[in-house]
């Protein structure tokens, strides 16, 4: 009997026990998943701005006259000097208006030197009394006349020659040909672009940066340039010009940096990084604006104790670069953040880990 009851006794105890354990595991939270990314020092390239390479000077090449092109000696990537003919339009109409100018001289010389010669035996007349005053105010008239037209047949003669010379296209400096926009056989009008040609003594980068960020860009702002291609090859760069207006569309401000001493790898149209040259040299860590918790004036981001599966809040500098926000101090490289839920986490909490993008 009293066995019974002992063992009921145990039995209940060990019921009440499970039950209170039960609760306890219950009213524990599990811990709470969250994304994170490690801390690391970014590349300055991705602290720069992508763009091309571009001649600061270039024209586009026309000829003066109408005609139909019958040859071509440049084409897109060839190399000219100045004075070097690039093309050249049918010049039969324009030999025809020569030969037409150069007899139109002929006959105006003969008409001025007869003019000449009748004025002259006007006034020997007149000197012996034969003629009137007005026969030599006639005969000074008419040569004067004759000398105008002689004026005007070898002006007429000087256009032919002129409008002649202009069959032949010639490079007006030394450059390369970036693009042909007419062909042989094509007729063209005067002024019609025939090729485009760049200078290549002097190049630009031109980049397009976001309208926030170019508020800290003036003109003589210092860039480092390199190569997409090879990060390796680069120079130096000052800003020459910023464009007075947004683009409307991308709302980007075009800048141009004209290059000291690029080397032959910077050629014309090659993709380059163009990186302020206060980025470079020093350490840059980009923190997620997701990352980010704004309390009380203050900055401050929540670090992960890997070990005890915890979190922390931590106060840290940053400084704003556009878009960008850039840890000054408070957080190392290597640490790990919170990205997400920033807002809804607790001093000390437990959380599992679950690893994002590396900046």
């Amino acid at each position: 009997m009293i066995a019974g009851r002992l063992v009921a006794l145990v039995a209940a105890a060990l019921f009440l026990s499970g039950c209170s354990q039960s609760e306890e595991d219950e009213g524990a939270p599990p811990p709470r998943p969250v994304l994170t990314t490690t801390l690391a020092e970014t590349d300055p390239q991705v602290l720069g701005y992508s763009g091309t390479v571009e001649p600061r000077f270039e024209t586009q090449l026309a000829f003066r006259v109408l005609g139909r092109i019958v040859s071509r000696s440049a084409d897109v990537g060839d190399i000219v000097k100045a004075g070097e003919p690039v093309a050249e339009i049918d010049a039969e109409t324009l030999n025809a208006d020569l030969r037409s100018a150069e007899a139109a001289v002929d006959s105006a010389e003969v008409q001025a030197r007869n003019a000449r010669a009748a004025f002259a035996r006007t006034e020997r007349l007149f000197s012996e009394k034969t003629v009137a005053q007005s026969a030599v105010d006639t005969a000074r008239q008419t040569q004067s006349s004759a000398e105008a037209d002689l004026v005007s047949a070898k002006a007429q003669l000087a256009k032919a020659e002129d409008a002649l010379s202009y069959a032949v296209l010639k490079a007006p400096f030394d450059g390369v040909i970036t693009q042909r926009q007419a062909d042989v056989g094509q007729v063209v009008a005067a002024g019609t672009a025939v090729m485009t040609l760049a200078r290549t003594d002097q190049r630009e980068a031109v980049i397009d940066v976001p309208l926030e960020e170019s508020r800290d860009v003036s003109v003589g702002t210092p860039f480092k340039v390199v190569l997409q291609v090879a990060p390796a090859t680069g120079t130096d760069g000052k800003v020459r010009e910023i464009a007075p207006r947004a683009d409307t569309v991308t709302r980007t401000i075009r800048i141009r940096i004209t290059l000291e001493d690029p080397p032959a790898a910077f050629r014309l149209g090659s993709l380059i990084t163009a990186i302020p040259a206060g980025r470079m040299g020093r350490p840059t860590i980009l923190l997620p604006q997701t990352a980010i918790l704004d309390e009380d004036g203050k900055t401050r981001v929540w670090v992960v104790d890997r070990k005890a599966g915890t979190v922390h809040k931590r106060e840290v500098a940053v400084e704003k670069d556009g878009s960008r926000t850039i840890l000054v101090s408070g957080a190392e490289p290597g640490e790990v953040i919170v990205t997400a839920g920033v807002h809804s986490l607790k001093e000390g909490q437990k959380v599992s880990l679950s690893e994002g993008l590396s900046l």
